[in-house]
């Protein structure tokens, strides 16, 4: 009888690919989003705007305000505060607008001092200006063009005109907030009625998927909300700190343009370092704007995102990138600005549909593979140092021995069942086995927390090719972190046999075995190779657990002694 060693790879993944259904779903509502963008505007705004204050609501009500006038005290609390910003901002806009005249003098002193010593600048960009008049003149029609002059539109037209453009934006404004008053009242039987729509049959699944969304896209905002304020305001004081005219409308920019992915703050940052370069003598204004910026984006990017978000949203870096791309396509500004929530509701519906379970796989932070399958995927690619990166990060959390079990045992038996099933050359057969044999080595030599010595030798004898040896050289690196040593001569012979050899071969293998030590056990992977090894006289040696990896998988502790029949 021989100890059975491996673990299958896991299948969890197996079925999170895309589905046609969930494919054609997917394309129809980008397509109703995209055509219908007025209408789905407003309700998106009004959806998470709930989501974000639907906690304070409840907590209103707990403490003993009734429904309707709690909804109405948070109506009128966002109101204000979208009128205040509008307010500040109007206000320093035209505060800003009247201080430009002032600034002319200095930013012609500032462009001058830029000019001078740049003379082969110059040189070169009055060429390429010549170069440019000439290709105009041979390129210039031989008849003159007359264009016709158009009348200047009055004040009265041009305040008309900047109506209609904001009225859209107002008009979405308002009706997102009323949404968003009517689902706050009617919550209850706003969830009912999805719940009916889901069908009453999976009502568990639609449940935990409506309180996931509701807990992880509000804390995210929540979350998002306070550091971006946080941000701004600190952006804000340190501005009017170094000097800056208009600080407060520079920090609402910042609060604003932060809720933007990735290029938001640093659009922000060109108007206000502008003005620095304009209104002030030298260099020490723009360099110390440089300065406060990087310092208070560090602090909120790598030290209160990490701290408070968590796994809130979901999302990887890559997905929010794609979607605030495919949102802004389809949305414009606004879709930019609601691409992280909308996308943190959409991994949480690929969470809990199977057929939209793809979405989970594309934008998710979940891990795509679990370590085993990736750890072998890393060796089938010949990534070996890809390889030991997925090893090392599994044994800094689960430890060497469960490292072992976990990916280098069932890497071996995957390539075993490759190589019969014909999908692995004996060549690339061989290249992965020698390639876990070295990570194991190198794994063992990194080993910080080895059991103490036991006294016992071993000797391991690999049966026949090379995914043999790559079985002996784990099983050594396995033994040696449980404390036993290796030698020629030794208490315990292992013959380690991965796949199944021929029985002169195996009788060979047990016959150097017996004679380098009195006791002989067989370490097999696959029924194959351990009926072979039984059939050549092998047995184990070992009292009180089942085979080898049991007695090594124990808790020390509780782990029982090495013992002989």
């Amino acid at each position: 009888m021989a100890s059975q060693l491996s673990r299958p790879l896991p299948q969890a993944v197996e079925g999170g690919g895309p589905t046609t259904a969930g494919v054609l779903i997917f394309g129809m509502v980008m397509v109703a989003l995209s055509a219908g963008r007025d209408v789905f505007i407003p309700m998106a705004l009004a959806l998470l705007l709930s989501v974000a204050l639907m906690p304070l609501a409840n907590r209103m009500q707990r403490i003993g305000v009734p429904r309707i006038p709690a909804v109405l005290l948070l109506l009128l609390l966002s109101l204000g505060v979208v009128c205040a910003v509008l307010l500040l901002f109007v206000s320093q806009a035209l505060t800003l607008a009247g201080d430009l005249p002032a600034w002319e003098q200095t930013l012609r002193a500032k462009l001058r001092a830029l000019s001078d010593g740049s003379g082969v600048l110059d040189r070169a960009f009055g060429t390429l200006q010549r170069l440019s008049e000439e290709l105009g003149r041979r390129n210039a029609p031989a008849a003159p063009i007359v264009i016709a002059a158009t009348p200047q539109p009055s004040p009265l037209t041009a305040i008309f005109d900047v109506a209609g453009v904001a009225l859209a934006p107002v008009a979405s404004l308002a009706v997102a907030m009323l949404l968003m008053a009517f689902l706050l009242v009617q919550r209850e039987d706003v969830r009912d009625r999805v719940l009916r729509l889901a069908g009453t049959h999976d009502i568990h699944r639609t449940t935990r998927a409506m309180a996931d969304a509701t807990e992880r896209v509000g804390r995210y905002l929540l979350v998002q909300l306070l550091i971006n304020g946080g941000f701004g305001l600190a952006m804000g004081v340190g501005l009017m700190a170094i000097g800056v005219p208009n600080a407060p409308l520079w920090g609402l920019l910042f609060f604003v343009m932060r809720f933007v992915p990735f290029l938001g703050v640093w659009l922000a940052l060109m108007l206000p370092l502008l003005v620095a370069f304009a209104t002030t003598d030298g260099w020490a204004a723009p360099l110390l704007v440089l300065a406060l910026f990087g310092v208070v984006d560090a602090l909120a990017t790598y030290l209160l995102e990490p701290w408070l978000y968590g796994s809130s949203a979901g999302i990887t870096p890559l997905a929010l990138l794609v979607s605030s791309a495919v949102w802004t396509v389809l949305w414009g500004p606004v879709g930019l600005i609601l691409a992280p929530p909308i996308t943190a509701c959409l991994v949480i519906l690929g969470r809990h549909v199977p057929a939209l379970n793809f979405l989970e796989v594309l934008f998710g932070d979940r891990a795509a593979l679990p370590p085993p399958l990736r750890f072998y995927q890393r060796c089938l690619a010949g990534d070996e140092a890809g390889a030991e990166e997925v090893a090392t990060a599994h044994a800094a959390t689960a430890g060497l021995g469960a490292t072992l079990r976990d990916l280098a045992l069932p890497a071996i038996e995957a390539a075993r069942h490759d190589r019969r099933a014909g999908l692995l050359t004996a060549m690339d057969a061989s290249r992965i086995a020698a390639g876990i044999g070295r990570l194991s080595a190198r794994l063992g030599v990194a080993d910080h927390d080895p059991a103490t010595p036991t006294g016992t030798t071993v000797a391991l004898l690999p049966v026949a090719g090379p995914l043999d040896q790559a079985l002996a050289e784990v099983m050594r690196t396995l033994l040696r972190h449980e404390g036993y040593s290796e030698a020629d001569t030794a208490d315990l012979a292992l013959a380690c046999a991965a796949e199944a050899s021929s029985a002169p071969r195996m009788r060979r293998a047990m016959a150097e075995a017996r004679r380098r030590a009195p006791l002989v056990a067989a370490i097999a992977i696959g029924d194959d190779a351990a009926d072979s090894a039984a059939a050549a006289g092998a047995a184990p040696v070992l009292r009180g657990t089942e085979g080898l990896l049991a007695w090594v998988a124990a808790p020390r502790p509780q782990k029982p002694a090495l013992s002989v029949v």
